[in-house]
């Protein structure tokens, strides 16, 4: 039979591809940086008014005051030209909001993110007390979310409880096996038969 030739090359850059793909952040932080660019130019063109019909108002040359300082500081602008420190500081404020915003949001899903791969019941109690938390802004939720995160939970299910009520049974059973052999039938017998009547019953 002849030999079917292998696309090792395409499915390699395939795979490539793909794993870069996944690496990539996903469309809500694009469209989230998208919007806050946006926003950054509309806030620059807004401050620097060159867009407006309005005539610009006509410097009028005054005179220095004697007591008026020579020296200027930059940052004061002369009247009528666009104040820059004003453009840079709003740049930096809500930079600076979404910047703590941000890190708080992922500071406050840390009990979460931990508990993320234990049981169900685990992540549910760690998952509402983070929310009581947010929602209350009382921080001790947190904190206890925080500890409960830290800490394994035993796993309290029917079959986990289920395999312990059996293992119990079976020691019964051996216990009353070796009192069998000692003489007294009696006790084997009722362990046997209440057992027995257990596992018709489950």
């Amino acid at each position: 039979m002849q030999d079917i030739p292998s696309n090792t090359g395409v499915d390699l850059a395939t795979h490539r591809l793909e794993s870069f793909a996944r690496r990539l952040p996903s469309r809500r932080v694009w469209i989230s940086a998208g919007l806050i660019t946006g926003l950054l130019v509309v806030l620059t063109l807004l401050l620097k008014g060159d867009g407006s019909s309005a005539p610009a108002p006509e410097i009028v040359a005054s005179t220095r005051h004697s007591a008026a300082a020579v020296h200027v500081p930059p940052f004061i602008t002369p009247p009528g030209s666009p104040d820059i420190l004003l453009a840079v500081m709003a740049v930096v404020l809500v930079g600076a909001v979404l910047g703590i915003g941000v890190f708080f949001f992922w500071l406050h899903s840390l009990p979460e993110r931990l508990v993320h791969k234990s049981t169900k019941v685990h992540f549910d109690i760690v998952a509402v007390l983070a929310l009581l938390s947010l929602f209350t802004h009382v921080h001790l939720f947190w904190v206890a979310a925080l500890l409960l995160a830290l800490v394994q939970i035993p796993d309290f299910s029917m079959t986990h409880v289920s395999r312990i009520l059996n293992r119990i049974t079976i020691s019964l059973e051996r216990i009353a096996d070796s009192q069998t052999s000692k003489g007294d039938p009696s006790i084997s017998g009722n362990i046997r038969n209440h057992s027995n009547n257990e596992r018709k019953s489950c």
